[in-house]
């Protein structure tokens, strides 16, 4: 999981290793539903196991 914006993803051989088009699978969204103000950013990032919007894996 990658946060946006983030300087060193571009240094990052998982990330850059990546299709293009699959990245944005592995950065989180920023909420600001779950964000609690004055204390901590909040972020989600769902892992999809299975089908055409699956999270890029590691092949073994």
């Amino acid at each position: 999981m990658y946060f946006p914006g983030d300087p060193l993803m571009q240094y990052d051989p998982m990330i850059t290793g990546t299709p293009e088009r699959y990245r944005n699978r592995l950065i989180a969204d920023f909420s600001l539903d779950i964000t609690e103000e004055g204390y901590a950013l909040g972020y989600q990032f769902d892992i999809v196991l299975r089908g055409a919007d699956e999270t890029p894996f590691e092949n073994r």
